[in-house]
């Protein structure tokens, strides 16, 4: 009996990808909250493993695409543990885009989502060409979990990104919208187990305080499709943070979700 149940505990645990939330004396239970970090003096970030491009730009509020170039890194965006990325000249190219994006509507198109692998072991190839998406329709953005708003978005200092969403223990943690998981980890302090989304050339979705991740990388995603299990911070739990980015930086989400 006792070989049967370990049996089914195995093949339980293997039916998805389990990353436990970190004790809350642990390091990514720091006392800052969910935040975008500052550029470092050297202006320079050296690529760990598990870091993807997406994710580099979300911990510093950089658009991906200003990242990449400043780095001459096209599409797929593969990077390689040891590799510097330059963030600086992106910081000044971010802050451009944020300006020019602010002039249009918050209702950016949608585009068809791509696979993009993380950190790779081998020696870069080159891409002989960039690759544009086309622009068709505009997002469909859904909550990414039921229940009340405990705190609100600010963009203040190191104040909150995102809003932080009170749900019920055992909740499944939803996309917000189409898209293509771009950061699966826990590999950016304050932010738990945390999952980033990629919805268009403009817009990111971020979930985190997670309990347990059960998409990986690549893996793409329709509005409603599970991303995880509901988490927390410290005894603050069940909860969500949840952040949106437009070209990089923190927007409030309730700017672009529906009505409650």
């Amino acid at each position: 009996m006792a070989q049967l149940v370990l049996l089914c505990f195995f093949l339980t645990g293997c039916s998805y990808q389990v990353l436990h939330f970190p004790d809350k004396n642990t390091s990514s239970y720091s006392s800052n909250h969910a935040r975008v970090s500052s550029v470092p003096a050297s202006g320079y970030y050296r690529v760990r493993s598990g870091d993807t491009l997406f994710s580099i730009a979300f911990r510093y509020g950089l658009d991906y695409r200003a990242l990449a170039n400043a780095n001459n890194i096209d599409a797929p965006y593969v990077i390689y543990p040891n590799q510097k990325i330059r963030l600086k000249e992106a910081k000044k190219a971010t802050s451009s885009q944020s300006k020019s994006s602010s002039q249009v509507s918050s209702q950016t198109a949608k585009v068809t989502p791509k696979p993009l692998p993380s950190v790779s072991r081998n020696e870069p190839k080159k891409v002989a060409t960039k690759t544009t998406t086309p622009v068709t329709k505009d997002i469909k953005w859904a909550w990414p979990v039921e229940g009340e708003v405990k705190r609100g978005f600010s963009n203040a200092g190191v104040s909150s990104k995102g809003i932080d969403i009170k749900a019920q223990k055992g909740d499944l943690v939803k996309a917000a919208a189409d898209g293509v998981v771009v950061y699966a980890g826990s590999g950016l302090i304050g932010y738990g187990n945390l999952v980033i989304v990629k919805h268009d050339d403009v817009y990111l979705s971020a979930y985190a305080y997670n309990e347990r991740i059960i998409v990986k990388e690549k893996q793409s995603v329709r509005a409603g499709d599970s991303l995880a299990v509901i988490g927390g911070k410290g005894t603050d739990r069940p909860l969500l943070h949840f952040e949106v980015r437009r070209d990089g930086q923190p927007i409030n989400p309730l700017d672009v979700l529906p009505k409650n």
